[in-house]
């Protein structure tokens, strides 16, 4: 009977020393947050964990998103799902544990479509114009109730070298202007480049501006080939950055059109050395001064209609995007 005895107290003993050593094991945990990925692209979930055992991966419906072994996530299609993250049991250390995070898998955003000719060509030649593909370029139409008539529309192409602009002007308006006392005609590009519109220059636009580039493209009654001033509104007046003759613009017109390229190196060069920095970044926002008669009141577009909100016929800014 004693050793029948003492035998249940040594299984008792083994069994409480097993249960002892059981009980050391420490809860596991996974760290890791939702995940948001676009189609065709990946991103890391980047869980960890205080187990000593590797993180495993699954997803809910491979059809959405699927994982990896190491934890990237790739979209596959818009829509949600979950992946479920788990860490097996580590004898006598840590328990098993396991989480499931939500994924979202966002549309893939369209790429803006790229023109089907590098640049354009500044010679009075405005096919290259039509080549461009719709999206690539900004366009303003002249309102019919604006106060101003003589500019029909603008357009403006950007790319990582020139900002390109395009003019089309009413024929007769532009005949009386050339035909005027001083057949002279005068334009400034207006530039924001700092995103902000309530600084620099706040006439003639609905927003404010940073830059003119000034000057004449019209003489005797003709179309000449365009060289402007740049210059920057600082503490409340228009300091001059470039002079004439630089290589900053250059333009040319023939007929009712007329077209414009700004050297965007030569741009930033100045507007980075000036005593306010604001270069010109890939987002940026313009628009279009003009003048006849030497300096009078000839057009300006963006335009609006006269209404109660825009009782003077300003228009808001271009915005434009660089084409990469």
């Amino acid at each position: 009977m004693k050793k029948v005895l003492s035998l249940l107290a040594i299984i008792s003993m083994i069994g409480l020393a097993s249960c002892q050593k059981e009980d050391k094991a420490v809860d596991a945990t996974i760290s890791a947050g939702d995940v948001t990925v676009e189609e065709g692209q990946t991103v890391q979930i980047g869980a960890t964990t205080n187990s000593s055992a590797t993180i495993t991966y699954a997803s809910a419906d491979v059809s959405v998103a699927t994982v990896s072994a190491a934890g990237s996530v790739t979209g596959v299609k818009a829509g949600n799902t979950t992946i479920t993250l788990k860490v097996a049991a580590v004898e006598g250390k840590f328990k098993a544990a396991e989480k499931t995070i939500k994924v979202t898998v966002t549309a893939k955003e369209d790429e803006p479509p790229t023109p089907s000719t590098s640049s354009i060509e500044i010679d009075a030649d405005f096919s290259d114009w039509s080549k461009l593909e719709t999206g690539t370029f900004t366009k303003s139409v002249s309102d019919p109730d604006a106060p101003w008539e003589g500019v029909k529309e603008i357009r403006c192409y950007a790319d990582a070298q020139t900002v390109f602009y395009y003019i089309k002007f009413d024929e007769e308006s532009l005949a009386d202007a050339m035909a005027a006392e001083t057949p002279e005609m005068h334009l400034r590009l207006c530039i924001n480049t700092d995103g902000e519109y309530t600084s620099g220059y706040t006439s003639y636009f609905l927003e404010g501006y940073d830059f003119i580039i000034e000057g004449r493209f019209v003489d005797g009654g003709a179309f000449v080939d365009f060289d402007g001033t740049l210059h920057q509104r600082i503490d409340g007046k228009w300091k001059s950055l470039l002079e004439p003759e630089n290589g900053l613009v250059t333009g040319k017109g023939a007929g009712t059109e007329y077209e414009i390229a700004i050297d965007r190196a030569k741009f930033n060069e100045a507007a980075n050395g000036s005593s306010v920095p604001m270069p010109m970044g890939d987002d940026f926002q313009t628009g279009i001064r003009f003048y006849s008669n030497g300096w009078d009141e000839f057009s300006n577009v963006p335009n609006s209609s006269i209404d109660e909100e825009m009782g003077n016929g300003w228009g808001y800014l271009m915005r434009i995007h660089t084409n990469k």
